[in-house]
């Protein structure tokens, strides 16, 4: 994957990652491999080791389960750079079924690409890593899909998703109330995807 570091936030901005069967396919399973990204090391990498006080979950933006296809892929997801601060209830509900939709999309597919991101402009929540360094809290949390199979019209579709950093409560089902278009994410994240 690639991703945009926020030095300023201690978080990656947005990951861009291809999936497809060939990343999901199970032939090891989750490292829980916590770790400095060796790009940036440890003086400027997240600490992800021991988790965040209170409601906050080490979020994946590369979901452990979007790499099962080799030790080394997986233990990359567990890197400090792919990791935010992210609610348990908006982790384990709306945000994994939104990425277990994907994934079957995904293997259902020959081709796609995947941006996941996170929206800190206007927070003011700050958790603090494993060796005390402060990171900023989402406000909100993204995927931009784009995808192509053969066999439908041979042409590439694209769906957007937001939502915001909170406890979506019973509606984690309905991930058409945080659907979008392309053009509608781009608009609200002022990325161009």
């Amino acid at each position: 994957y690639s991703f945009a570091w926020s030095q300023k936030d201690l978080v990656s901005v947005w990951m861009a990652y291809p999936l497809s069967k060939t990343y999901t396919a199970k032939v090891v399973d989750r490292t829980d491999a916590w770790a400095y990204d060796p790009i940036l090391g440890k003086d400027l990498s997240v600490a992800p080791f021991s988790g965040y006080a209170g409601d906050y979950a080490r979020g994946h933006q590369v979901p452990s389960a979007d790499r099962l296809c080799c030790k080394a892929a997986n233990e990359q997801t567990f890197y400090g750079t792919n990791i935010i601060p992210q609610l348990n209830e908006h982790n384990e509900g709306i945000w994994q079924n939104l990425e277990n939709n994907i994934r079957n999309i995904a293997n259902d597919s020959d081709t796609t690409y995947v941006v996941t991101g996170c929206v800190v402009e206007g927070s003011t929540i700050i958790e603090k890593d494993s060796d005390g360094k402060n990171i900023t809290v989402p406000v909100a949390l993204f995927k931009a899909v784009l995808r192509y199979k053969k066999g439908d019209a041979n042409v590439w579709t694209a769906a957007g998703f937001y939502t915001e950093h909170k406890n979506y409560g019973s509606s984690n089902e309905d991930l058409k109330a945080v659907s979008m278009s392309i053009d509608e994410l781009e608009e609200l994240t002022g990325m161009d995807f």
